[in-house]
């Protein structure tokens, strides 16, 4: 049921943050407006495609809808911290990530 949550929440704060209706998001997308509502209000999950569609109309990531730990333009948030670091500290920081990955082959 999280996942619920967070797709509505997200959706919702897209809306907002581009001043669009239920009915718009609807209208752009070409999604009827009871599925678009569900949506908002966490009834329903949208499929895949639907969440394509919004994302593309919102002008956001779809695996920001879906609740990742993404900006909403979909970027990592490790390569955005990662733009803070000096560039002696961006190598040990890949040597360790490095490390860890190597360290859950074996």
């Amino acid at each position: 049921m999280e996942n619920i949550y967070k797709i509505k929440e997200r959706l919702n704060e897209a809306l907002s943050m581009r001043g669009m209706t239920a009915a718009e998001l609807a209208s752009a997308t070409g999604l009827n407006k009871s599925s678009v509502s569900r949506y908002l209000t966490g009834e329903n999950i949208p499929r895949s495609k639907a969440i394509g569609m919004m994302a593309q109309a919102l002008n956001v990531s779809p695996a920001w809808i879906l609740g990742y730990n993404v900006t909403i333009d979909g970027k990592s948030m490790i390569d955005i911290d990662l733009n803070n670091l000096s560039e002696e500290n961006k190598t040990r920081l890949q040597a360790y990530y490095q490390a860890l990955l190597d360290s859950q082959k074996g």
